[in-house]
């Protein structure tokens, strides 16, 4: 390597950290106070670097809350797909792969609950900001990977005879019914789950697994 080729990549190096420290401070305020609610000089803050240097690698906020989106789906699936791999997952049935997916969100939802308020959020900024879904193809794509997954798991169970044949014709929709269904309710848990007096008492994981029961019991 030459010295020209070491400089190149000691920049690329620090360009990169960079943009992660950016990405990890915009993820923390808006997982907490929302998209809205944070300017630009919010984030070069937190990030320690200055607004100017912030708009250099990031234009607007609707691209920084894109890449941020794309970031925290890239760190879950880089979580959860080694997981997969480790415990003999791909040697199951369709229903037991799928009931092991919703015990890797419910762990999820224990370590990383920031990660299903920031989703919430964004999905309604992008709502208000009327962001074009051409914008939102990279996001699309990694949540894609998650979703190839899940949808395996559904073929594979009706294949195999542990999920039901009455879904065979309608795989797509029995994918979106239960990820909206199990994702809203860990979004709602996150963002509220203790907000009033009653919910005091309630056990939030308890609550998460008992749906998945539920959910994989409507399966079979």
């Amino acid at each position: 390597m030459t010295a020209v080729e070491k400089l190149a990549e000691e920049r690329d190096e620090l360009k990169n950290a960079r943009i992660e420290r950016i990405l990890q401070s915009a993820f923390s305020l808006f997982s907490h106070t929302g998209i809205d609610a944070i300017a630009m000089t919010d984030i070069a803050k937190n990030a320690e670097i200055g607004v100017a240097s912030l708009y250099r690698y990031f234009e607007t906020k609707d691209e920084i809350a894109i890449r941020t989106a794309i970031w925290a789906w890239e760190n879950q699936k880089n979580m959860i797909i080694p997981i997969l791999d480790d415990t003999g997952y791909y040697q199951k049935k369709g229903i037991n792969q799928l009931d092991e997916i919703f015990d890797l969100f419910c762990k999820l939802y224990q370590s990383e609950p920031d990660f299903f308020r920031y989703i919430y959020f964004f999905d309604a900024y992008v709502v208000c900001q009327k962001i074009e879904p051409e914008r939102l193809i990279p996001y699309q794509e990694v949540i894609q990977t998650v979703q190839k997954i899940i949808c395996e798991a559904i073929h594979k169970g009706i294949v195999d005879g542990s999920i039901s044949s009455e879904y065979k014709d309608s795989e797509c929709e029995l994918y979106y019914s239960l990820m909206h269904t199990y994702f809203s309710a860990t979004q709602k848990l996150s963002l509220s789950g203790k907000m009033l007096k009653m919910d005091e008492t309630n056990n939030d994981i308890q609550q998460l697994k008992l749906l998945g029961k539920v959910l994989i019991g409507g399966l079979k």
